[in-house]
């Protein structure tokens, strides 16, 4: 009885899973496709990076999925490539090269403990940033909140459709969740798709499978140096800096949150740098422990079975390209979990302290970043507000000694980059 409880649960977890993934599968592309890329050749090499490096985790025994982070994907798409003018061609040649430092930091020690560096509390925060990331992006693609002309953003409209259903189904989504249901996100995902197709929102595409293709468009399209690299030399440089970061410390806060607080082995980060560094070469993101997996965690998923579950359900899902793209052009199935998954990500950063544990230092540069990253979809100017803080306010308060070299270098560098640019 137990050992089905436990495969019923397994089951349960991948499921979950794999539904909380259908939001990565169709935001990340959407967004390179605003950067310039081919939407069908983002989503198809995107998928099958995820497949592989996935897989490769499950034979390891780890209930997570690699993915490229929404949160990842926003900032280079809106900041990087269409703000600043960089292409995603460069774009993916920085993540070559980051990947690459990064395989090089993991397979010494020396590497992983100056990575480690960061102290606990700032790669905390960043979860919570990256959490709050979510939920803004979920309301931003949903238009629950919408731009205004007097104030920083306005409430949107129920009137429209997208709003009435990304709603509803959010709300949906917190009841199941709060009343301990065990597929409460795949079943949001379900029901919100199933109403908004009975009205007529989206269709059934008369040719729901595509077998892989398009990948040829971007299939060795890295450019290690470029035009762009060549003008902002320095922003390059802090560019590939805060991106080694953020994939490093979302890999390790969710290895935290998910496996009782261990740090996360070398072994593993060396392994998820390494398919990073092919997949820039495919078209594809850097490669991290997916927030959005997180949720598979939550229903019960513990092992290794759990990644198979969900492996098998993406393999699927990665054919139905036609209608997943259906599904993007009318996402209110998909913003609940973009919302919820932010949610349950905050909710387990939260719970790592106890009320009155973090003094005012501590506490200030951390909630500065994160409540900027969430508003500016920006995850170098937060990380450098919190890295930047942190230094100013714990020298302020006579704790200067607990203060590691690495920051003092890192905080060093932010300095320098924001006074003569902006990421």
């Amino acid at each position: 009885m137990r050992v089905s409880q436990e495969r019923s649960r397994e089951a349960v977890g991948g499921l979950t899973m794999a539904a909380g993934l259908l939001t990565g599968l169709t935001v990340v592309p959407g967004l390179l496709f605003q950067a310039g890329m081919d939407f069908t050749a983002a989503y198809m090499s995107m998928g099958a990076m995820t497949i592989l490096a996935s897989a490769w985790l499950a034979h390891r025994g780890m209930p997570l999925i690699a993915t490229p982070s929404v949160p990842l994907a926003a900032w280079l798409s809106h900041v990087v490539i269409i703000s600043r003018g960089c292409s995603w061609q460069e774009v993916m040649g920085l993540s070559a090269a980051v990947s690459l430092v990064g395989f090089a930091l993991f397979s010494f020690a020396a590497g992983r403990k100056a990575l480690e560096a960061v102290p606990d509390c700032i790669r905390s925060f960043l979860a919570t940033g990256l959490g709050l990331m979510l939920i803004m992006q979920g309301m931003v693609q949903g238009r629950l909140i919408l731009a205004s002309p007097w104030s920083a953003m306005m409430m949107g409209n129920f009137q429209d459709p997208l709003a009435y259903w990304s709603f509803l189904g959010t709300i949906l989504g917190a009841v199941l969740l709060a009343g301990r249901f065990s597929w409460a996100l795949g079943t949001c995902f379900l029901l919100t798709a199933l109403f908004t197709y009975m009205e007529g929102f989206w269709i059934l595409p008369p040719a729901p499978v595509l077998l892989p293709e398009g990948m040829e468009k971007v299939l060795g399209q890295a450019v290690l140096w470029g035009s762009w690299s060549d003008n902002h030399l320095a922003e390059c440089f802090l560019l590939g800096l805060v991106l080694l970061l953020t994939v490093c410390s979302e890999s390790f806060c969710l290895w935290q949150v998910s496996c009782q607080g261990e740090r996360a082995p070398g072994s593993m980060l060396k392994g998820l740098a390494g398919f990073s560094f092919v997949g820039a070469f495919l078209g594809c993101l850097p490669l991290s422990l997916s927030p959005l997996s997180s949720v598979g965690w939550t229903a019960g998923g513990r092992k290794g079975r759990t990644t198979c579950i969900a492996l098998g359900a993406l393999m699927i899902l990665w054919l139905l390209e036609p209608l997943l793209a259906e599904l993007a052009s009318f996402p209110a199935m998909t913003v609940p979990l973009l919302l919820l998954s932010g949610v349950v990500m905050i909710k387990r950063q939260l719970a790592k302290f106890s009320p009155g544990e973090l003094a005012l230092e501590d506490f200030l540069p951390g909630l500065a970043g994160a409540m900027l990253m969430a508003m500016s979809f920006n995850i170098a100017a937060g990380l450098g507000v919190m890295l930047l803080g942190r230094v100013l306010l714990l020298s302020a308060a006579g704790r200067r000694s607990e203060l590691k070299a690495a920051e003092w270098v890192l905080a060093l560098l932010f300095l320098l980059y924001f006074m003569v640019g902006y990421l």
